[in-house]
């Protein structure tokens, strides 16, 4: 069966962040507060990027700023959303969290297409 829009994108999140400690996405607003999500996406296309064994989930603000700067300034995609909005709302925002989510799946096309040429 193909997903098509919203499920596919979940479920490509799902499939890219599957191994890492600490990510757990069960649904597309609560299982992104902590930022571990946005890191591991990131750390999956370009562990260089960033050291994910060194994060901590309880530290929520630090993750998702961590993963917002990086990638505004290595892939390209701008900060949609803001580390203290992640900490203060218990319930995020879905269409901003698939809209930014939309943006880090462009991006990993682009990654893997950089690195085939390479």
């Amino acid at each position: 069966m193909t997903l098509h829009g919203t499920k596919a994108l979940e479920a490509w999140c799902r499939r890219i962040t599957d191994s890492y400690q600490g990510v757990s996405i069960v649904n597309m607003s609560t299982s992104w507060r902590n930022g571990l999500g946005f890191c591991a996406i990131i750390h999956h296309h370009c562990p260089e990027l960033l050291d994910f064994s060194a994060l901590d989930a309880d530290d929520v603000f630090g993750n998702n700023q961590l993963a917002f700067e990086v990638a505004e300034q290595h892939l390209g995609i701008p900060s949609l959303l803001d580390p203290q909005d992640m900490v203060e709302c218990e319930l995020l925002d879905r269409l901003s969290i698939l809209t930014y989510l939309s943006q880090y799946y462009q991006a990993s096309i682009y990654v893997q297409q950089k690195n085939k040429t390479s």
